[in-house]
């Protein structure tokens, strides 16, 4: 079927009739040369291309390349748009990333590229860019007269975040690892100078110790060290809301705004202390409340955190639905309970940690708040909701529990985690 012409070729066909008259009757023959090259252009204009009624789009992902995140940790990500429309002199896309910002992009026919490069602020499943575009006959003779859509959808892996000071159960209860425990081993910080007994090495014996303390001939003094060992970590997300920090959208959830969400937070968080305790050879577990049984069992290596990066960049955020058990942890682990403390089931969930004798770590992933352009009644109710979110952190803390502001400063952050790692022993 041919395409539909444009206005261009009446107009061109117009324009040279009447310099061909014009011409006949003032004797300009120029003006007849310019009318019968219109006339041609348009003859050839129409004779080619006209079965090409629409055009071909792919969008792809690309590399990002040295600048994979902005200054502030966001992803940079490439998309690779190409068109193909046979017969065609352009191709127009018009190309809507991120949902929210729209641009206009001329290719050359019959096969087009272009690079576009987004800086998104959420993680997870998300579309990147939703491109309309039509095919352009040779100086403009005709169009596609519908335009075709790509869509490009991607997972985008949250960055993980620096965490130098671990948190640590009183008592590790693996064998292997890179933390201490508190039986005497191989491999960890200095514990005692004690006599030389059965089953001590030789090479653990502390010549300059011996002669310092040795009151009688044969009297063998060793350093002993610690030894280490690994912990399970319990990762447990609250997916009941999905907020941004302006309490003035907590009813829209508006993620074209362009600005963090808690989910996007709570990715984040997850994945860096996976990462973090997964370098530690530490056993680490996800779960999430909505959907217990999607849980990703503990376990440790390249394979666990693969499963883990799969499972944290799919968390969305889900209804609270009544459940008939609370999550379960292995004996002894470190609890990492991620919620914004909206409600009162998270502080239950940390007592109930808390009397079984775990160590808990309670992460508010709520964003930084914004209270720009906010009407009198919104700076009301956020006022209310947010009194109650703050005695209920009162509670996780009176309860025993370690609580950590995740979105701030790195340098908070990491004042924070060095606190609760100096303080293990004492629990």
């Amino acid at each position: 079927m041919p395409a539909p012409l444009s206005p261009a070729p009446f107009v061109g066909a117009g324009v040279g009739v009447v310099l061909m008259v014009v011409a006949i009757g003032v004797g300009r023959p120029d003006l007849a040369v310019i009318g019968v090259v219109l006339l041609a252009a348009v003859a050839t204009a129409l004779a080619i291309g006209r079965r090409t009624t629409a055009a071909r789009t792919v969008l792809r992902r690309g590399a990002a390349g040295p600048e994979a995140s902005t200054p502030t940790g966001h992803p940079v990500v490439t998309v690779a748009a190409g068109a193909r429309a046979p017969g065609a002199e352009l191709v127009t896309v018009t190309a809507t990333v991120l949902a929210h910002r729209t641009e206009r992009l001329v290719l050359a026919a019959p096969r087009g590229t272009a690079t576009l490069r987004l800086v998104t602020v959420h993680s997870g499943d998300q579309q990147l860019v939703t491109a309309e575009t039509r095919a352009v006959g040779a100086d403009g003779a005709w169009a596609s007269p519908t335009p075709t859509v790509a869509r490009l959808t991607a997972r985008i892996v949250p960055p993980a975040r620096p965490m130098p000071f671990l948190p640590l159960p009183r008592v590790p209860s693996g064998l292997t690892g890179e933390h201490d425990a508190a039986r005497p081993g191989d491999g960890g910080e200095f514990r005692d100078i004690h006599p030389f007994a059965t089953g001590d090495r030789l090479r653990r014996i502390d010549w300059k110790a011996t002669a310092r303390l040795a009151r009688r001939p044969g009297d063998l003094f060793v350093r002993r060290t610690f030894a280490t060992a690994d912990i399970d970590v319990a990762l447990i997300l609250d997916d009941a809301e999905d907020v941004t920090g302006m309490p003035g959208d907590w009813l829209r959830a508006d993620r074209s705004l362009q600005v963090p969400t808690s989910m996007d937070v709570a990715r984040e968080a997850s994945w860096s202390i996976a990462c973090a305790y997964l370098d530690a050879g530490d056993q680490v577990s996800f779960q999430v409340l909505s959907r217990l049984g999607s849980a990703v069992p503990r376990g440790s290596g390249a394979r666990q955190r693969e499963r883990l990066r799969a499972s944290i960049a799919t968390a969305t955020a889900a209804p609270r639905t009544p459940r008939r058990r609370t999550p379960l942890v292995a004996a002894g682990a470190l609890v990492v309970l991620l919620s914004t403390f909206l409600d009162d089931e998270s502080v239950r969930l940390v007592e109930l940690w808390r009397a079984a004798g775990h160590r808990v770590l309670a992460v508010d992933i709520l964003p930084q708040l914004r209270s720009e352009r906010l009407r009198r009644e919104e700076i009301a109710a956020s006022r209310i909701v947010l009194g109650l979110r703050a005695d209920r952190l009162a509670d996780v803390v009176a309860t025993g529990a370690d609580l950590l502001a995740w979105d701030g400063s790195a340098g908070a952050r990491t004042a924070a985690l060095r606190a609760m790692a100096r303080v293990r022993r004492r629990r």
